[in-house]
């Protein structure tokens, strides 16, 4: 019997090289590690039924043209995201109240510090100065 004779015009077809394999199963890897830890945040969630958790501290008092600025620092140790965030400063005096300040913070993410600065006519380094966080709306 002879033998069919190899047809020269069609190339052979070459094996996937093992550089394109080791690649796709990285990519694999990756994907389905994304896959898995957006999965996972998502049925457990990182804060979950934790509400957000602003504290409110003094950073910085810098006398300006028409007073003092107090800068605050906003820390939440929640997970949890809090938006439109009220700060308020209040000057006293011997338990008498003198003057007090507001702001408004639009968004203090989980886990993470924001700044406000509160105006205020008197020196606060000569008063006793509290801010505090006043409240926030879910995001």
């Amino acid at each position: 019997m002879a033998k069919p004779e190899q047809d020269l015009t069609t190339p052979a077809k070459p094996g996937i090289p093992a550089l394109e394999w080791i690649a796709a199963g990285i990519g694999l890897t990756l994907t389905l590690v994304i896959v898995g830890v957006i999965g996972w945040d998502a049925v457990n969630g990182t804060a979950a039924g934790q509400p957000p958790a602003v504290e409110a501290s003094v950073a910085r008092i810098t006398p300006v043209a028409t007073g003092y600025v107090v800068e605050v620092k906003l820390r939440n140790r929640s997970p949890a995201t809090a938006a439109s965030v009220g700060v308020e400063g209040e000057l006293t005096s011997g338990g008498t109240a003198l003057e007090t300040s507001r702001a408004m913070v639009d968004y203090v993410p989980g886990r993470s510090e924001r700044g406000a600065g509160l105006f205020f006519t008197r020196n606060p380094a000569q008063h006793t100065l509290q801010v505090r966080a006043l409240g926030y709306a879910d995001p």
